[in-house]
């Protein structure tokens, strides 16, 4: 009697680590799919990056003056 059963619960573990791995190779062209299909339509370019305004207000304004000088031990950028 529990040589049946033993069968039985390893076809059955063998058909449930198929059915595992079917899962992943599904998952896997899906996902490879919808990144193709973005990425051929141009849906994953960077998104564009606004810089603030110097008074405080959104948006892009004139460009931001920068100080730049020397104290002896290295270059200073204040930004």
């Amino acid at each position: 009697m529990r040589k049946p059963v033993a069968v039985l619960l390893g076809l059955g573990l063998v058909a449930a680590a198929f059915a595992g791995l079917a899962l992943a190779v599904v998952l896997g062209v899906l996902t490879a799919s919808i990144v193709a299909v973005a990425r051929m339509t141009g849906r994953l370019q960077p998104a564009m990056v606004r810089t603030a305004r110097e008074d405080g207000r959104g948006g892009s304004g004139t460009p931001r003056q920068y100080r730049v000088w020397n104290d002896g031990r290295g270059t200073i950028i204040d930004m």
